[in-house]
């Protein structure tokens, strides 16, 4: 049985990747489409997410070597990378620190919880380290984990539209701006425009990464 959802799985990305080229739109993002699509299917069979789990674990298994595999456009994009690094590192710093007091910000105007508000404030973070960044800080871990997910979905569909949108074209600021709010999928909708977004990318995922998990357990006290 998990090989056949393995194999599913394999055949619902590759009809979402043909129809993403077909008919570009936010709501055929790979991602996305293939995530609806595997959840339609799980409801309309009447399984359990239990059943799909093997097959999700043999899956994120790629996930490591896919990461390292954005070291490639990284290192052949590298003099582009260092020319523009001050105003990049600076990029990120304010993106990350935004997001952070954008996402606490509007979770207190809702009077969210404090385990809520950690899980909002480390979404921006890549899923691993943004769920152990919650456990650190007392937050909740799987929620933390889902809305990180979430938010690169989200980010990976309309992050495009709007940079369009505001007449961003450059491929080092597209790349940029999505490898620093929405992390690997993010990283994965740069790629796909340009080589030079998806190097961006990547190293705007992983400074995030970096930069949040430093400055967000000083932050705390303030905050929370």
């Amino acid at each position: 049985m998990t090989f056949f959802w393995i194999g599913l799985t394999v055949l619902i990305y590759a009809l979402s990747r043909r129809l993403s080229v077909k008919w570009a739109s936010p709501f055929t993002n790979v991602v996305f489409l293939s995530t609806a699509l595997l959840i339609l299917i799980l409801l309309l069979s009447g399984q359990s997410y239990d059943t799909y789990e093997p097959a999700r674990d043999v899956i994120t298994t790629l996930l490591g070597p896919a990461t390292v595999a954005l070291g490639l456009p990284l290192y052949r994009n590298l003099p582009t990378l260092l020319a523009r690094a001050k105003r990049a590192l600076g990029a990120i710093v304010l993106g990350s620190l935004s997001t952070i007091f954008v996402a606490v910000l509007f979770g207190k105007l809702f009077e969210l919880t404090n385990h809520v508000l950690i899980a909002l404030s480390v979404k921006s973070a890549t899923s691993p380290i943004a769920l152990e960044l919650a456990r650190q800080l007392e937050g909740d871990a799987t929620l933390a984990a889902s809305i990180a997910v979430a938010c690169g979905i989200l980010g990976a569909m309309l992050g495009p539209v709007i940079l369009t949108a505001f007449r961003v074209t450059d491929p080092f600021t597209r790349g940029l701006a999505l490898g620093t709010i929405s992390h690997g999928i993010g990283t994965a909708q740069a790629a796909t425009e340009h080589p030079l977004s998806g190097a961006t990318g990547g190293a705007a995922m992983g400074l995030t990464a970096i930069f949040t998990s430093f400055v967000l357990p000083f932050l705390y006290p303030i905050l929370f």
